[in-house]
């Protein structure tokens, strides 16, 4: 038995360590949370890279959430098989099978609205090759670089040369404008409101440009987990944080101000220990858990947050504790709470969820954990 309020698990021995584990009374304080705070579902379009879950998604949805952004057409798959009433494929497309796939996805859900996000004058020459070749219809929004430099177009000349494109093109629609501004990681909650509402307004001004000149721009969705509130809160707008759904060690460091709670975790197992060196070893390997956070953010484990993570090979996790008398046993239980959720969950086929009083109810399958 694991109990360390207010998480639990009735029996650990019954899970196959490494295994994510999501708490299901998190997952929904976590959702309910999230609407309360932007004012109400209807203002979101979260990403589903954090969960890659269709029973998640569905949950979602339960709540009100108007939609999903996602970043591979698997996870565009599901979002629309979970029933979302539209679904943004937030990444540039430029490879033709890509484009032929994405049309054959959204002809498959003609009831449901699809977009694509194009950055730059390629990616919409590839869409309308496409359309025009099936006589086919494509949702296109333009993705803005507000900063970041990774996708999309300068706010300005260079973004409305290509709005226009797209509704000059006779089978692609003007769906609206995208905007990621992740490079702008604000501690301060007012510095980071801030920040999100000077692209708020910028984009405003923008909107009504691209509107004077007779162009429909039907939607903006913008911001990702540290600046999605102001953008939901914006008349017109939708935020789309992905991350706050199982919440992690990034979230909690860079943002304590948030109401989220910890809901997925990795069970791991202590398969060795070196008391002389302070030192456990776990089977929390770089399979079991996301490997961008420089290696002593990567994990923390719950209850014992002042143990660091030392070294990490692929199937072996060894933890730095503080001192000698409250090193773990070999065969204890630990629950590592990632420093990066997203890429963890893909570690995984799926994850067990555990109800308040530490049973597994359920099995979650990663349903876009491939591209595939």
């Amino acid at each position: 038995m694991i109990e360390q309020d207010p998480y639990r698990i009735a029996d650990p021995d019954g899970l196959e360590t490494p295994a994510m584990v999501v708490f299901e009374e998190m997952v929904d304080h976590n959702i309910a949370a999230l609407c309360e705070l932007v004012g109400g579902a209807a203002n979101l379009m979260v990403h589903v890279k954090t969960h890659k879950s269709e029973a998640i998604a569905r949950k979602q949805l339960d709540a009100g959430i108007s939609g999903f952004k996602c970043a591979t057409l698997r996870e565009l798959e599901m979002g629309l098989e979970a029933g979302a009433p539209e679904v943004i494929l937030a990444y540039p497309m430029v490879q033709r099978r890509k484009v032929e796939r994405f049309a054959t996805i959204s002809a498959d859900h003609a009831d449901q609205k699809v977009y694509a996000t194009v950055g730059d004058q390629r990616h919409v020459d590839m869409l309308v090759q496409i359309a025009d070749a099936r006589q086919q219809t494509l949702r296109v929004m333009v993705d803005l670089d507000v900063g970041m430099h990774r996708t999309g177009a300068g706010v300005g000349d260079e973004a409305a040369d290509l709005y226009a494109a797209i509704h000059a093109a006779q089978r692609l629609e003007t769906g609206g404008l995208h905007v990621y501004d992740g490079h702008e990681h604000f501690r301060d909650p007012d510095a980071r409101a801030a920040a999100a509402q000077r692209h708020v307004d910028d984009l405003k001004i923008f909107k009504g440009q691209l509107e004077s000149r007779g162009m429909s721009v039907p939607r903006v969705v913008g911001g990702g987990s540290f600046s999605y509130a102001t953008y939901a809160r914006a008349e017109g707008f939708h935020g789309s944080p992905g991350t706050v759904i199982y919440w992690d060690i990034n979230g909690t460091t860079r943002m304590s101000d948030q109401p989220y709670r910890w809901a997925a975790m990795v069970l791991c197992q202590v398969v060795d220990r070196h008391p002389e060196q302070l030192t456990v070893t776990t089977d929390l390997g770089v399979k079991a858990i996301a490997a961008d956070p420089p290696l002593d953010n990567r994990a923390r484990l719950f209850g014992h947050e002042q143990a660091k993570l030392l070294l990490q090979n692929e199937e072996h996790g060894v933890f730095l504790w503080t001192d000698a008398e409250s090193l773990p046993q070999v065969g204890d239980y630990l629950l590592a709470i990632p420093g990066h959720v997203c890429p963890t969950t893909i570690r995984f086929p799926g994850s067990y969820v555990i109800d308040g009083q530490g049973s597994v109810v359920d099995y979650y399958p990663h349903t876009a954990r491939d591209r595939q």
